[in-house]
């Protein structure tokens, strides 16, 4: 008799409510035949077309641009000997901030060639050897960035970097 019991209790156990699916069921077609309807009728979305002016205008400010800071002969004798660095100087800064920085490069030239001038006299001869004048190039961009300040909506120098076209050397003892 236990065992029979069991045998019932196992049966039920394992059925699942057939009622209780269908009517899942149903409701999850009812639910995919509204969806699919809704699309049916709501049609195809508008194209979009993207204002072509706003895009270039955006990408044009942010384009780099190169000017020119300075081009001169700096002096070092550092090594015990005058040398003369036949030197091009340019900045690369964004078209946005271009007439913003070259109105300060107009109102500071002179003092630009001055800090550019005290770097070439105080920097370690062997910098100016370096294959990228890195070190130079470094410590001209922490004097631009000094002078010419930052952007004040992103805070970032308005001197992208600096690029040194021509450094030559020249013995100035002859």
């Amino acid at each position: 008799m236990a065992e029979a019991q069991q045998d019932d209790q196992e049966k039920t156990k394992s059925k699942m409510p057939l009622k209780a699916v269908i009517v899942v069921a149903a409701i999850l077609m009812i639910e995919g035949l509204g969806i699919s309807a809704a699309f049916m009728f709501a049609g195809k979305p508008s194209p979009v077309q993207a204002d072509a002016a706003a895009v270039d205008a955006e990408a044009l400010g942010n384009q780099l641009v190169e000017e020119m800071v300075v081009s001169e002969k700096f002096p070092n004798s550092k090594m015990g000997r005058t040398y003369l660095y036949d030197t091009e100087v340019y900045i690369l800064i964004r078209r946005k901030h271009r007439d913003q920085v070259m109105q300060r490069m107009e109102n500071m030239s002179v003092r630009v060639s001055s800090e550019i001038g005290i770097i070439f006299r105080s920097i370690d001869p062997l910098m100016l050897e370096e294959p990228t004048l890195a070190t130079l190039r470094r410590q001209i961009k922490a004097k631009m960035d000094a002078m010419f300040g930052k952007d004040a909506q992103s805070g970032k120098p308005l001197v992208e970097e600096v690029l040194i076209r021509k450094c030559t050397r020249f013995r100035a003892d002859y």
